[in-house]
């Protein structure tokens, strides 16, 4: 019967693979390089394929070193959580739920579910993260986080399953003294001519999306002249006038100088907030977050 691969030769492998490496992959696990060495070969005769290709002078990843490399992580990773939650459960509390989330649920929504959720689980030991879409997406693949509140990512995941919590209704941004104010709302083809301020694309896919969407709704396509790394550089920069922005109607309940929040006749752009998690790992918890998000929003 042929042998399956250890742990100890499965954290050997990712530590040569993260340092390419040896030595550095000792000094990391806190071991010498003749025992590394021989759980790579170990690991290598089990599988009977060359996961590294060494010389005297680099270490680098076969083809078939990075699929395994690849696999492997989500499987050590989930291990690591699974003897987490063990003990965890051994001390007395009843498990673990790690949750992503978008920076503008942090405003309201998630902390009015989470005011509910702590009676149904009390003894639960709650981690939260704010991460966007795509930092999401990756932090489920290697069990960083068990689910997350994120937008729709822009690529099918075939590991992933996702579930609509809620519709993220967006307003517009207006700088404090802009021809539009003081307007209860307006619509949002009247900011046709305006120039933009939008998410930078590798943090706000979603709401680049959403942004675009609703502007073709409309008739035109935003002129965008500024991109921003958060949502602090987006205010500061419409505040300062260098355009108009559409942003969470979450993120319009705090106030911000500078800056007047207008609702879009019609709710012509919106972003449908998913909870996403692995398939087949669905737990009471996560789900009866998913139950609380929706009551609060309605």
């Amino acid at each position: 019967m042929a042998k399956d691969p250890t742990i100890q030769q499965l954290r050997a492998f990712q530590a040569v693979a993260a340092d390419l490496h040896f030595g550095r992959a000792a000094a990391r696990l806190h071991t010498t390089q003749p025992p590394l060495t021989r759980h790579i070969q170990a690991l290598e005769d089990v599988l009977g394929v060359a996961l590294l290709r060494r010389n005297s002078r680099n270490v680098e990843l076969t083809p078939a070193g990075e699929t395994f490399l690849a696999e492997i992580e989500i499987v050590v990773a989930r291990l690591s959580r699974a003897m987490e939650q063990t003990r965890s459960t051994a001390a007395g509390a009843a498990g673990q739920l790690a949750v992503g989330y978008v920076e503008p649920l942090a405003v309201g929504l998630l902390p009015r579910a989470l005011s509910q959720f702590v009676l149904l689980h009390a003894r639960m030991e709650l981690n939260l993260f704010q991460l966007d879409t795509r930092d999401q997406v990756t932090a489920l693949h290697d069990g960083s986080i068990d689910c997350g509140l994120l937008r729709a990512p822009g690529n099918v995941d075939p590991w992933l399953e996702f579930e609509p919590v809620c519709s993220d209704v967006f307003v517009a941004a207006l700088p404090a003294r802009h021809r539009l104010l003081p307007a209860g709302e307006i619509d949002l083809a009247e900011l046709t001519d305006e120039p933009f301020v939008a998410y930078e694309g590798s943090i706000g896919q979603g709401m680049i999306n959403a942004m675009l969407s609703g502007c073709a709704t409309v008739g035109f396509t935003p002129r965008v002249v500024q991109l921003a790394q958060s949502t602090l550089m987006l205010l500061a920069f419409v505040a300062a006038g260098y355009g108009v922005a559409l942003v969470s109607s979450e993120t319009a309940k705090l106030p911000r100088d500078g800056v007047a929040f207008v609702r879009l006749r019609g709710n012509p752009a919106s972003s449908t907030i998913l909870m996403a998690s692995r398939k087949g790992e669905r737990s009471a918890a996560r789900d009866d977050l998913v139950h609380l998000l929706r009551h609060v929003t309605n």
